[in-house]
């Protein structure tokens, strides 16, 4: 939910403002890839410096994973547009395989409730390089999980709580155990979307 909403891509991180949402909302192709790759390469820090990126990670839904699987296996792509002149193909090997990595995110189409849930994809730059596009951590107190049981309320007729009687009129024992975590967005230029709406 920190990236996705119930329409795609969360719209205030992903957005026209911040350049980080593809222009028509293109489907997973690889022609898509390629401009989701320029658009992350082309981004600056705020001194107009440019923003390195060391490899990327495509996150999609169950509903494209075949599609990403096969666009990453491709032995090789035909290239029209560019890198060649008018009424020219040129193909070359697929060298984006070298800098994606795949995650399948089968929670995508339950946060994107209303649209989208099947089509939306998102490419991430490394946070190792210095600017993670968001954040999950431990709150304090829970870094580690918590188990804790309810106290019995059976007390012996000879004096003295018995915690293993549990409920005194059940016996039931009751248990819970917390791990608290917590998220947040930080860097819009560490990541690209799409909503595969192609509108």
């Amino acid at each position: 939910e920190l990236f996705f909403d119930a329409s795609g891509p969360d719209a205030t991180f992903f957005s026209a403002g911040n350049g980080n949402l593809l222009t028509s909302n293109p489907d997973l192709a690889i022609d898509a890839l390629g401009t989701a790759f320029e658009t992350l390469l082309a981004f600056t820090d705020a001194d107009s410096q440019p923003i390195l990126v060391e490899g990327v990670t495509l996150v999609y839904p169950p509903a494209l994973h075949v599609t990403a699987n096969n666009l990453i296996n491709q032995l090789s792509v035909d290239v029209t547009t560019e890198g060649g002149v008018s009424g020219q193909t040129i193909r070359v090997n697929n060298w984006i395989v070298r800098d994606i990595q795949l995650v399948m995110n089968p929670f995508i189409p339950i946060v994107c409730s209303s649209s989208n849930g099947t089509t939306s994809w998102a490419l991430f730059a490394n946070p190792n390089s210095g600017r993670p596009a968001g954040e999950v951590g431990f709150l304090a107190g829970y870094e580690q999980p918590v188990l804790y049981r309810k106290q019995s309320n059976s007390v012996r007729v000879s004096g003295g709580l018995d915690q293993g009687a549990g409920d005194f009129a059940t016996m039931d024992q009751h248990y819970k155990g917390i791990l608290g975590m917590g998220g947040a967005v930080l860097e819009p230029l560490a990541a690209v979307a799409s909503n595969g709406s192609n509108a």
